[in-house]
């Protein structure tokens, strides 16, 4: 898995970007392997056209929900991943891709080696469907389809149920083009990859746990739009590519405030993509214009206007040897609010004046053999207004937490990754954010297994 050939779709992609060590190092991998004896290898070889799958399911507990909590679903939260105890149908993918011959992967990383001279065209497409893909959807995209009702209206009966939903949290065209430095452009539906961790759970990817950070919570998971990049620089000191985009707004294809978000990155790696860092941002105005329109769990605030929303990522990865490698991140975020009374936050009421919050996580991996990896997280997240963790948890404070697990690739198609993760809260007043209400930290263990 040293290439982007296994899948190309943006998750997967990341991949490739991270190159960690045991990516480097297996011969061999399953994904495509179903599609390939089923129809043979004639999409692959002769258009370049890659089809695979993932399974992701897991099982998990804590030390702070009762039975019936359990029952009733979304008894992790707010530690998202895998939210409902017991056995929980996480997420079956359908990727469909074709692959760009271009200096950079949109989204992802830029390449090293010379600049291709003739112009590529490719597509990603991802499906998905499960308990997962509930907040993966688009407004105005699929967030209404028929499958997924009634929980696409009533949250609560999807909470109970544990409904699973469909989305397709990717359907885009791209292109590279050999002018100037080489421009690559994407267009579509498709999920902005800002921050450290990048959906979904495919065994390569950068976080190596089941469960997600908080940081990852509050990042972008879909958006609709163009996104264009170009190679800056590629010689000794280093590899440097830039992204600029104008999109519809946070999970959004249907924008209801008539005003365009833009997003951004600069990256940059070193010869031998051993070492990499990462800006991201997306910035614009995020309200719901109308009551009548009111697109959550993104958009809070109501008002007749513009109130600006940003979100800031700066992200690396290093490989130290072969053996031990680390990434980690550092967020801000901040929604603006005016404080007139008719400006409103669906949670707090009349008179938003805005919110802010920051984070900052590291990850620590290694790699003992080709099959078996041992990572550990920390991570410190800060929402004093409650407000960007919504609706996992809208408690006002910090959230800690420290996660180990490990990664065992048991054959070429099944991966196993068991986890222990300990959450704790610092929060002025009597919120508890853990147990339905009643507790300010909480034990969670998951063993998720990758197909």
């Amino acid at each position: 898995m040293h290439n982007i050939k296994v899948k190309t779709l943006g998750a997967v992609l990341a991949a490739f970007a991270t190159l960690n060590s045991h990516a480097a190092e297996s011969p061999e991998t399953g994904e495509g392997t179903l599609f390939r004896s089923l129809f043979g290898d004639t999409l692959e070889k002769d258009y370049g056209i890659q089809v695979s799958g993932l399974f992701d399911a897991a099982y998990s507990r804590n030390n702070r929900s009762t039975h019936d909590e359990r029952q009733d679903g979304l008894s992790n939260l707010p530690v998202v991943g895998f939210a409902d105890e017991g056995l929980e149908w996480g997420s079956l993918h359908l990727f469909v891709d074709k692959a760009l011959k271009g200096d950079m992967v949109p989204r992802i990383t830029p390449l090293p080696g010379p600049k291709p001279t003739e112009a590529s065209f490719g597509f990603t497409f991802e499906a998905n469907y499960g308990r997962n893909a509930q907040f993966a959807r688009t407004q105005g995209w699929d967030m209404h389809w028929d499958v997924n009702s009634p929980g696409d209206d009533d949250l609560a009966k999807a909470q109970r149920d544990k409904q699973n939903f469909l989305a397709v949290p990717n359907i885009a065209a791209t292109a590279y083009l050999p002018y100037g430095p080489g421009i690559t452009a994407m267009a579509g539906v498709f999920g902005p990859a800002r921050g450290y961790e990048i959906p979904p759970n495919i065994r390569a990817a950068r976080n190596p746990f089941g469960s997600k950070s908080y940081a990852f919570v509050s990042e972008p998971g879909t958006v609709g739009g163009v996104l264009l990049g170009t190679r800056l620089y590629n010689g000794e000191s280093g590899i440097l590519g830039a992204e600029l985009g104008v999109v519809q707004g946070w999970n959004n294809l249907r924008d209801n405030n008539d005003r365009k978000a833009m997003l951004g990155a600069l990256r940059w790696r070193t010869p031998d993509m051993n070492t990499w860092i990462d800006y991201e941002f997306l910035v614009g105005d995020s309200q719901n214009d109308s009551r009548s329109d009111i697109q959550t769990p993104r958009g809070r605030v109501i008002s007749e206007d513009g109130q600006f929303k940003q979100q800031h990522s700066l992200n690396g990865w290093h490989k130290f040897n072969e053996r031990w490698s680390m990434g980690g991140e550092m967020v801000y975020g901040r929604q603006s609010g005016d404080g007139n009374a008719s400006t409103v936050d669906i949670v707090t009421g009349p008179g938003f004046d805005g919110a802010h919050w920051w984070g900052a996580n590291v990850v620590l991996t290694y790699q003992q053999r080709k099959d078996l990896s041992f990572s550990v997280r920390a991570e410190h997240f800060d929402d004093p207004d409650g407000y960007v963790l919504f609706p996992s948890s809208i408690a006002r404070g910090a959230f800690n937490a420290l996660t180990t697990g490990l990664r065992y690739d048991f054959n070429k198609y099944l991966s196993l990754r068991p986890e222990l993760r300990y959450d704790w809260f610092n929060g002025d007043g009597d919120a508890r954010p853990f147990g339905q209400g009643d507790a300010r930290n909480q034990l969670t263990g998951t063993v998720e297994t990758l197909v």
